[in-house]
């Protein structure tokens, strides 16, 4: 087993009083000079376990390479742990002095530099040992960024308490980020499934998903009979990596029941989980979503992907509104309703990331699965998409595309996909897109949703999650359709979640009625 580096101290407050040597010399510091110095250590953390995970994984045989010195590896150990013992002891003089009982001094600027000088070394030392290894490249275009915040007692949770506190203990709190695979599919459940595989084996060459959800849903108000309506999906993921930066992926999906849709005919759809693929005589087939060999190319700044594939995964994308699994199960809260990608159908993506926020992608896919007609009536779109955190401090996404339909006349339309964290707890997303209106080719004109999720709504359930979404469909020639959807989810453990689901259709298909449809439902989302 590797040395775990433990967390000691805090990293908030308005100051916090450092002691560098016994002589007990404290020193008032700013809160920005503070996180600086924490940011430091904590990175430097994060490689040297790095480095003894990958030292693991040599000793196992499975990956060449050049041993780890382990007397570089316990110096470097020392070092930090002795920086840390440090922090640790900023937050009792810091409580010490709040209670008036120690003086503060100033901090000479030698002790200054001398901190700074062992922190430098520290990390030229670091940095000697990681370009010894090549294990890191194996996965790193899977990578993601995410936060979260863990107090003196090691309570881990994705938003932090009131006043920087730990909502279960009333320790101080400090916010870090860790890393996490790329979600291959929307369907967010598999993907974290298979980021956990990454992480605990990354000598394996193929790995293993599977998800499972089951949605009861009962009409208790409507024009039609109130019935209700069970549906449910299987999804199994194969992942594996035949060469350098370049990945193969299978996605095999079976799909029992049809929903309420089937009586109420929504144009935004109460079930996007739902389309049978079922045969005639009631039994289950099992069908191919996604195939692709994907690549990255160019500093992994260009990525390509080819096979057949489902747009709606690619384009169109939400933070907050993107997965039927695991989010909303309006169909029009999934994706845009004017974007009317075809069935998943042989295609090629291909990304272009700046590194800088910026990202520009371009999508061509055949409207025929058949293959003999693979580059007839083709469906193109193009995004651009800037990730920031210049709006309140909070990061957000802002995504705007073009598409044109070849299956239908050549329609074309444009969207715009925007998520925004406003608060560690509240975030709003909103989707506006238009056709061209032509009832010809197209049923629907444009269409608009908006929505806002709340993380941790009551105390101590850390995990749970309530989200509201309100949307509108304009049908081409007039008359429109409206929805909205509120669920609240709990996560149970990390392969169980339940949610309940609250959905009403305002004048379903645009029929110019009086009918308001509501809708009740559970779904249950399993997945290992």
């Amino acid at each position: 087993m590797g040395k775990v580096l433990p967390y000691k101290g805090t990293l908030y407050g308005i100051s916090f009083y450092a002691l560098f040597s016994p002589s007990v010399l404290f020193a008032e510091v700013s809160q920005e000079d503070f996180n600086a110095l924490s940011s430091r250590i904590t990175k430097l953390e994060e490689i040297v376990n790095k480095l003894v995970s990958a030292k693991e994984t040599e000793a196992k045989g499975t990956v060449p390479g050049e041993p780890i010195d382990s007397e570089s590896v316990n110096r470097i150990y020392d070092r930090i742990s002795e920086i840390e013992e440090n922090i640790s002891k900023l937050v009792s003089a810091k409580e010490t002095e709040v209670s008036d009982t120690v003086p503060v001094e100033a901090l000479d600027g030698e002790s200054e530099k001398d901190i700074n000088d062992r922190l430098s070394h520290v990390e030229g030392a670091v940095e000697v040992l990681k370009d010894r290894f090549t294990i890191f490249d194996f996965f790193q275009d899977e990578i993601r960024r995410n936060q979260e915040y863990v107090c003196l007692n090691d309570h881990v949770l994705p938003v932090s308490g009131d006043n920087n506190r730990c909502p279960v203990c009333g320790a101080m709190q400090r916010s870090r980020t860790h890393e996490r695979v790329f979600n291959y599919a929307r369907r967010e459940n598999i993907a974290q499934m298979i980021n956990v595989a990454f992480e605990e084996d990354r000598a394996k060459q193929v790995l293993l998903g599977a998800s499972g959800t089951g949605i009861f849903q009962q009409i208790v108000s409507s024009d039609v009979k109130e019935e209700n309506f069970g549906s449910g999906s299987f999804d199994l993921i194969f992942l594996t990596k035949p060469f350098l930066n370049t990945t193969f992926f299978i996605d095999i999906e079976a799909i029992g029941g049809n929903g309420p849709d089937e009586s109420i005919g929504s144009l935004a759809g109460l079930n996007a989980d739902s389309g049978s693929n079922q045969d005639d005589d009631g039994l289950d087939r099992v069908a191919v979503r996604e195939v692709w060999l994907g690549s990255e190319l160019f500093d992994k700044r260009l990525s390509l992907v080819s096979g057949k594939i489902d747009l709606g995964n690619y384009f169109d994308a939400n933070a907050l509104a993107n997965d039927e699994t695991s989010q909303f199960i309006t169909d029009a809260f999934v994706n845009g309703a004017t974007l009317e990608p075809p069935d998943p159908c042989p295609g090629l993506v291909a990304f272009f990331d700046t590194k800088k926020g910026l990202t520009m992608g371009l999508g061509l896919q055949s409207n025929d699965n058949s293959g003999t007609r693979i580059t007839d009536e083709l469906y193109a779109i193009a995004e651009i998409g800037y990730t920031t955190d210049k709006l309140l401090g909070r990061e957000g996404t802002y995504r705007i595309w073009g598409r044109m339909n070849g299956d239908n006349g050549d329609n074309k339309g444009f969207g715009v996909s925007i998520d925004q964290e406003i608060t560690n707890r509240i975030a709003l997303f909103g989707r506006y897109g238009a056709n061209e209106n032509n009832p010809e080719e197209t049923e629907i004109a444009s269409a608009w949703s908006a929505g806002m999720r709340m993380s941790v709504p009551f105390l101590k359930r850390f995990t749970d999650e309530v989200a509201i979404a309100f949307g509108q469909i304009d049908k081409a020639g007039g008359d429109y359709e409206s929805s909205t959807e509120l669920y609240y989810k709990v996560n149970i453990n990390e392969h169980l979640s339940l949610s309940p689901h609250v959905q009403a259709i305002f004048d379903p298909a645009g029929a110019d009625s009086d009918d308001t449809a509501i809708v009740t439902g559970f779904r249950t989302q399993v997945n290992f």
